[in-house]
């Protein structure tokens, strides 16, 4: 789900994916949503993020990296946005997150994803942010998190059976009836994602963890003695990408009941700082967990 190319895990049954090559949609471009009377003036903008209701009215950190990665650049950014709990099935674009600009924008009803997020942030900073497109060394990099990290990410959520509950809890529905087969679609669709960033025939979770280890050491030698990712004072949107992984890795917040994904960042010190430190900018002391 969460940088390099990412598909949905929550994809439709092969039936209705057969109907459709039948009978291809053609995909417009972004429109407006409709406006509902309740929620058309919006003070400050919205951001549409994977996160529990509690969470979301307290601004903590969303437990999904994707999700995460952008709600830390916007405070890096130092713009205050209202969380909303949501899915992928209620954003316009099948996937988390997406903003909805204030109503004082000038196209307030127009959703942002992505790097138009990015854009966005840019243009209302309260302080000068490095530039958003990443450089070509940090283009380099980002390969690692897409395809050496976000496998481990989703085998160690989604496929070990000791965080069942715990994947549970953050995606499916409560009803028992339909927790059951959701999961074998999501545990599905994560082996197929995994399969294919590591270009193996067979998952192997010992290369899988030892390939995110040596993900975290590259990383940590890009970073070396600085501070950020973006090389100046302030950090950058690869930094938010990579605090994303390692806070939700590391520190408990997810009440993980297995530490094999969390050893991975075991001895890079920088990055740990690096994550300390982006945290406590962007959200201070006292924060709960997920």
């Amino acid at each position: 789900m969460s940088a390099p190319p990412q598909s949905s895990l929550f994809t439709a049954p092969q039936p209705i994916r057969n109907l459709f090559k039948l009978f291809p949609l053609h995909v417009h471009d972004t429109e407006a949503l409709p406006a509902r009377a309740p929620n058309r003036v919006r003070e400050r903008a919205r951001l549409h993020v994977f996160s529990t209701e509690e969470d979301a009215r307290l601004g903590r950190p969303s437990y999904n990296p994707g999700c995460l990665k952008w709600q830390t650049f916007l405070r890096i950014a130092n713009l205050q946005v209202d969380l909303v709990p949501s899915t992928n099935h209620a954003s316009p674009s099948g996937s988390l997150p997406y903003l909805l600009p204030s109503s004082s924008d000038s196209r307030p009803d127009i959703p942002l994803t992505g790097f138009h997020i990015a854009n966005y942030a840019q243009k209302h900073s309260t302080q000068p942010l490095p530039p958003t497109e990443n450089t070509p060394r940090q283009e380099a990099f980002l390969s690692l998190l897409g395809q050496n990290i976000r496998p481990a990410w989703l085998h160690f959520l989604y496929i070990n059976p000791r965080h069942t509950d715990l994947l549970s809890r953050l995606y499916l529905p409560p009803s028992a009836v339909l927790q059951y087969p959701l999961l074998q679609t999501l545990r599905a669709a994560a082996t197929t994602e995994i399969l294919k960033a590591t270009r193996r025939e067979i998952m192997l979770p010992e290369l899988i963890y030892q390939d995110a280890r040596e993900a975290f050491k590259a990383l940590s030698v890009f970073l070396g003695k600085e501070s950020w990712f973006s090389g100046g004072e302030t950090p950058g949107v690869f930094d938010a990408e990579v605090f994303a992984y390692t806070y939700l890795i590391s520190g408990g917040v997810m009440g993980w009941e297995d530490d094999a994904l969390e050893r991975c960042l075991e001895g890079f010190v920088n990055l740990v700082e690096h994550q300390r430190r982006l945290y406590e900018m962007c959200w201070g002391e006292g924060q709960g967990s997920v």
